[in-house]
């Protein structure tokens, strides 16, 4: 298996939207509420639990700190605090019971492959989509709603992007 980190939503901006209510994308706002459904939060990648968690939904750029080009869609957090995902954990056992598509990308966003796993063994298709050497990182996403859980990136590669951090950030200028 290729040495690899997990990348879940930064502390910061999970710090930051719990305390303004506000998506980090744009200053769209955020709705807390008590979780209707089992979900993971974005920045620990455990579960929060319906009926009994509450969780802030806000609009999160999947490309923020990796890609000049956003694309911002809704995610979760835990309304509370919760620590960061180590990314030197491997994949997150809670999730193994859920569908997850797994997108490879290349520089400039470019897709280059796309696996879909519904039998909890994740290690298999990371391996064959970072078999392509073009790879550098993973997008994961939960296949039966679409939306953004969390990134995989090769340990041995930086793929953090300078210009597209300060880009995701900026207000659009029509």
């Amino acid at each position: 298996m290729f040495p690899i980190r997990i990348v879940a939503i930064p502390t910061e901006v999970s710090e930051e939207v719990r305390k303004t209510m506000r998506a980090p994308f744009h200053g769209f706002p955020a709705h807390a509420e008590l979780a209707t459904d089992n979900a993971p939060c974005r920045h620990c990648l455990r579960t929060i639990v319906s009926g009994k968690d509450r969780r802030i939904l806000f609009t999160y750029d999947r490309f923020a700190g990796v890609e000049a080009l956003p694309q911002p869609g809704p995610v979760y957090i835990h309304e509370g605090p919760c620590p960061r995902y180590e990314s030197d954990s491997g994949f997150p056992e809670e999730l193994r019971g859920s569908p997850r598509t797994l997108e490879a990308y290349g520089r400039g966003r470019r897709l280059l492959g796309q696996e879909y796993v519904a039998d909890g063994k994740f290690e298999p298709a990371v391996e064959k989509l970072f078999g392509h050497e073009e790879v550098d990182y993973i997008q994961v996403h939960s296949t039966i709603a679409g939306c953004f859980t969390f990134r995989i990136e090769r340990a041995d590669r930086q793929v953090t992007a300078p210009e597209a951090t300060s880009a995701s950030s900026q207000p659009a200028r029509m």
